[in-house]
């Protein structure tokens, strides 16, 4: 499909998942999955949250930690909305607290930088990048599960024209 123009729209998963509802996009990269009627989801994989610390912090270099054990920490958050959002209310309250917000943003970079500063700590997506950054140290959480299921959603009902089904297909069949 040489003629076709990908065009990327970014925000929270309950703003996408209103968008796609809306015909306004045709397919979504989300976590986690949502469970609305009319929408189809297919999980692509499963994705570890750890706990980011700034690199001098406490728990910094520690095998595992109880999530339990930042309970007292200052917690940087994305914005209500945003599916990490979710899952950190969600971890935290199986872990015994609510947490302590000082910022909250849309970026998980922006979430990482004010890890780095020294301004709180952060439940995020254990990638790569985030791994081998000097001025945070992401520490893995042995309790409650800390994971996000990654996936795409589309409209159950109707057609998709054929270059979303192609893309959606590739996607999902991607190893």
């Amino acid at each position: 499909h040489p003629d076709v123009r990908f065009t990327l729209v970014q925000g929270g998963a309950d703003l996408l998942l209103a968008r796609l509802l809306a015909g306004d996009v045709d397919i979504c990269l989300t976590a986690p999955l949502p469970d609305e009627p009319g929408v189809a989801v297919r999980a692509l994989g499963e994705q570890r949250i750890d706990l980011f610390v700034p690199a001098a912090h406490r728990l910094a270099g520690r095998p595992g930690v109880r999530l339990a054990e930042a309970a007292a920490e200052d917690f940087i958050c994305m914005e209500p909305g945003y599916g990490l959002r979710v899952i950190t209310d969600d971890l935290c309250r199986a872990a015994g607290f609510a947490p302590r917000i000082a910022f909250e943003g849309e970026e998980v970079a922006t979430a990482s930088g004010l890890v780095g500063a020294g301004l709180g700590v952060a439940l995020l997506p254990a990638t790569p990048s985030l791994l081998a950054d000097p001025a945070i140290a992401g520490v893995r959480i042995t309790a409650p599960k800390a994971a996000r299921t990654v996936g795409l959603a589309w409209l159950a009902t109707g057609e998709v024209a054929s270059p979303v089904g192609a893309f959606r297909d590739f996607a999902l069949g991607y190893e």
